[in-house]
């Protein structure tokens, strides 16, 4: 099916608009809250989400700066296809186009969190998308990676966002500040990486006469040497680790699944602000940890009171 593409100013959405001809005929189906459909323009192809929108005319109608980002023009005739069985994504890993970008996300975090979900049905690698926030604000973001991971084809690789995806910002700090006091060496870079699993790594078995005990390792944790590098990091270096700031919905989610599981109440959810703590660790390296994962002891991860879930690496040089 052929239908022309119409760039709509005032839609605050990554979401598309599809004429009502279309949509009746696929209303002869089965059709998920979420659909993923294809637009194929001779070689050029774009993946994108519709969630029930009517556009206003006989085109499919997109949000202009949408439209931008992915390089859609306007009048665009597409061929449309349904894409069905679209991975749903674990996890992804988006950065701020700019460092204005980031700067505003910066004051903006717990919204962006929640409105990325209600905004953005689909994404692949490389792949620029606006987020609207307040109504009035627009925030560009750069996909760095997804999970399930793409596979070594040509083809775009698309997953679609669902309420338990996880979103991870990369920060996108001005790299040559105008202004830099000679005697102020020092920066801070936060990074936000997936807590790992530990494993017996951190557990030294000893024997103090004739007491076998074992004896857990809380003095560091363990990157993959590519995350160090990318981030800056050296081995041995002192960081400070935190719990990263859950969103209020976030933490209502978490409260109730401890409360269903009270025999393993504490097992690092945070309930308040007032449970939030930091440790001083060195930094060890190893590649039997995923890239973009810190693997921290047991007893770390309850005491800062995180699940298998994410926190965050406070470096300062």
């Amino acid at each position: 099916m052929e239908f022309e593409v119409r760039v709509i100013g005032g839609i605050e959405s990554c979401f598309i608009s599809l004429p009502l001809s279309l949509i009746q005929t696929l209303q002869s189906g089965y059709l998920p809250p979420i659909l993923a459909i294809e637009l194929r323009s001779d070689t050029r192809l774009w993946h994108v989400a519709w969630c029930g929108s009517a556009s206003s005319s006989s085109s499919i109608e997109i949000a202009q700066q949408y439209a931008v980002c992915i390089g859609l023009c306007n009048r665009t005739v597409v061929n449309v296809r349904v894409v069905s069985n679209l991975p749903k994504a674990t996890l992804v890993t988006i950065e701020p186009l700019t460092e204005d970008d980031w700067e505003i996300l910066e004051l903006n975090s717990e919204l962006a969190e929640s409105d990325i979900l209600k905004q953005v049905g689909i994404v692949h690698e490389e792949m620029r998308f606006p987020l609207w926030l307040h109504g009035q604000t627009v925030v560009t973001f750069l996909v760095m990676s997804t999970f399930p991971q793409t596979p070594l084809t040509s083809e775009l690789f698309p997953v679609q966002l669902v309420p338990g995806t996880e979103v991870a910002v990369a920060p996108k700090r001005r790299k040559n500040p105008s202004i830099q006091s000679p005697d102020k060496e020092h920066t801070i870079t936060k990074v936000l990486l997936r807590v790992q699993d530990s494993d017996n790594r951190f557990i030294y078995k000893c024997d103090q006469d004739g007491v076998k005990m074992d004896v857990v390792f809380t003095s560091g944790v363990f990157l993959h040497p590519e995350t160090a590098t990318k981030y800056e990091f050296s081995s041995l270096q002192y960081v400070v680790i935190a719990p990263r700031l859950l969103s209020k919905e976030t933490k209502k989610k978490l409260h109730s699944e401890n409360s269903a599981t009270e025999k393993d109440a504490n097992n690092g959810n945070l309930t308040n602000k007032q449970d939030c703590h930091e440790v001083v660790v060195r930094i060890l390296l190893s590649e039997s940890v995923a890239k973009g994962h810190i693997m921290l002891s047991q007893s770390l991860r309850l005491f800062l009171g995180t699940r298998l879930h994410s926190c965050r690496l406070i470096l300062q040089n």
